[in-house]
């Protein structure tokens, strides 16, 4: 009996550990956003200062390299949901024209994108202390009727 109380036990706490994994909330200290203007076809310029941030993402893993990303506001208002996948693609071609190998591009059905540098999606729900790693971000794309981009830290 005690033996079977005592695997019961281990099989919950695995279950509770393996359930807790998938899901994790990322809490942003300070965010830059930025519009594309239709009459010139470009995004505008990234602004030089940052804005103090209480947003935060829930990233949940919904299979293999699928992910859902949930941006809340500083008042828990919601943002904005993508579920989007791993795009190597265009992860290889945008660490190239961007300069930067640590950038990770994951694309949604409707060809929004969120990148992230430094860290992965992955990576975040394995240990969402990494998102404290220097240079830690999130950027978020959202094409369509109203164009924007934030980059998150």
């Amino acid at each position: 009996m005690k033996k079977l109380i005592f695997a019961l036990v281990i099989f919950f706490a695995f279950i509770s550990e393996t359930t807790s994994a998938q899901s994790v909330r990322v809490n942003f200290i300070r965010y830059k956003t930025i519009k594309y203007n239709t009459y010139s076809s470009s995004w505008e310029r990234w602004p030089v200062k940052w804005t103090s941030s209480a947003a935060y993402a829930i990233i949940s893993s919904v299979y293999d390299n699928t992910y859902k990303v949930s941006v809340y506001g500083y008042d828990g208002q919601h943002v904005v949901t993508s579920v989007c996948t791993f795009n190597s693609q265009v992860t290889s071609e945008k660490r190239r024209t961007q300069g930067s190998p640590y950038l990770n591009v994951y694309t949604d059905k409707e060809g929004d994108q969120i990148w992230t540098n430094v860290v992965s999606l992955e990576s975040l729900l394995g240990n969402v202390k990494s998102w404290s790693q220097e240079g830690a971000s999130l950027y978020l794309w959202v094409y369509g009727s109203s164009t924007f981009a934030f980059v998150f830290e």
